[in-house]
């Protein structure tokens, strides 16, 4: 374990296994960690390997979409997850490139809990590429979840396999992006059989990428442009994001990312120092001075979160 991180995971020279402090456990159906609404789904699995925390929020709501989102993908993306996140919604997604790491990376920054359902075991990071991502995402008190061993690899199959869990454990499933032949779809179809309710990100028609959000928007699912369209839905209040005070944006660079780095929940400053990668001492002085000019508060202990309202 990292010296101040609770909870965070090393990855070992080799990239392939994670050391913790916290080792993956076995849940099951009934034991009080398995998501409830997944052990309803006709083919839930026997159980689950779990590294981190899955928590108990209000509610969990999956954001999924292509791998090589446009720019108007990863906004969109970016959007909904960092607003669920503010309202203590828990972002589930696949851990893939493109919107799955867009939305996990939104909820983090929002100071949010994210859950990523791996199409591997889930001491063998897939992508590789996604070892820091996954190091964060158990840094910050969320969760990876998988049904297979660990050791596990990731194949064609275990990709789509994994989808059913995306979408049982879920309250709700936004599509953002993809094509007429997207994941996406099939993870839709998942939730349709599920009974979870279905949001499309409307794009434009003749557009590639907006193809499987149209043709679900076809079939009766209902249209997000913002995360207050799924919140309103799921019977919850949405939370503004901070505005900064007219005249009064932070000096640097630095003080931009700490104050992204916060949200509605209080975070521990080396953890927000973790978040940001500046070392605790220098996070903590900026911290301070966030906190002098009311652009965030302090709670016993270093915890700091976004100042409420704005």
């Amino acid at each position: 374990m990292r010296p101040g991180g609770p909870g965070l995971t090393l990855w070992d020279p080799a990239g392939i296994c994670p050391r913790s402090m916290e080792a993956a456990r076995t849940i099951r159906p009934g034991d009080g960690l398995y998501p409830d609404s997944l052990a309803r789904i006709a083919d839930a699995p026997a159980s689950l390997r779990l590294r981190g925390a899955l928590s108990a929020p209000p509610a969990r709501v999956a954001v999924v979409g292509t791998r090589a989102p446009d720019d108007y993908g990863r906004e969109m993306a970016r959007r909904i997850a960092s607003g669920l996140a503010r309202a203590r919604v828990s972002v589930v997604s696949g851990g893939a490139l493109g919107v799955d790491a867009v939305a996990h990376l939104a909820a983090l920054d929002a100071g949010g809990h994210t859950v990523a359902v791996l199409g591997s075991g889930v001491d063998v990071p897939t992508p590789a590429g996604h070892r820091p991502l996954f190091e964060r995402i158990l840094g910050a008190g969320g969760a990876l979840l998988s049904e297979l061993p660990d050791g596990a690899p990731a194949a064609r199959w275990t990709f789509p396999r994994r989808n059913r869990i995306v979408s049982g454990m879920s309250d709700a499933l936004v599509v953002v992006r993809g094509t007429g032949k997207s994941g996406a779809l099939l993870t839709a179809e998942h939730a349709r059989v599920q009974g979870v309710p279905i949001f499309a990100v409307p794009g434009e028609v003749g557009d590639p990428l907006a193809e499987a959000p149209l043709a679900l928007l076809r079939a009766g699912a209902r249209a997000a442009t913002a995360a207050g369209d799924v919140l309103a839905l799921l019977g919850i209040a949405p939370q503004p994001e901070l505005p900064l005070p007219e005249g009064e944006a932070p000096v640097g660079e630095g003080e931009r990312a700490l104050l992204a780095a916060l949200g509605p929940r209080p975070r521990h400053a080396d953890e927000v120092a973790r978040a940001v990668r500046l070392p605790p001492g220098s996070a903590l002085a900026g911290l301070l001075e966030l906190e002098l000019r009311g652009l965030c508060e302090q709670r016993p202990g270093h915890f700091f979160l976004r100042r409420a309202g704005g």
